[in-house]
């Protein structure tokens, strides 16, 4: 079984800064998306959950490992859902006051 790598944003650029991106890894076998680690065992979360998703004909495996891995850092994280913004990197605007 080979084992695909993701890279997916989860921040974007803004001025001087570059942005952020998570590397996710994943195998796509029987129409099926699974997260894994680098040796392509099955990741889990705190509360011992796999990230799969069957896909419809047209999807694209990629695409759907890039939404999974996104999910699987937020629970790893601790956050209550994909949208959790609270420990963001805040940025503001250069005022040139010192």
């Amino acid at each position: 079984m080979k084992v695909h790598r993701v890279e997916v944003q989860i921040e974007r650029p803004r001025g001087d800064y570059p942005g952020q991106t998570v590397q996710g890894r994943y195998t796509f076998e029987d129409g099926v998306v699974t997260l894994t680690d680098h040796v392509g065992n099955p990741v889990r979360d705190r509360d011992g959950k796999t990230y799969c998703e069957k896909l419809e004909a047209e999807e694209d495996p990629r695409v759907i490992a890039g939404r999974l891995t996104k999910q699987f850092r937020s629970a790893r994280r601790g956050e209550k859902g994909l949208d959790s913004n609270f420990n963001r990197r805040l940025h503001y605007r250069n005022l040139g006051i010192a």
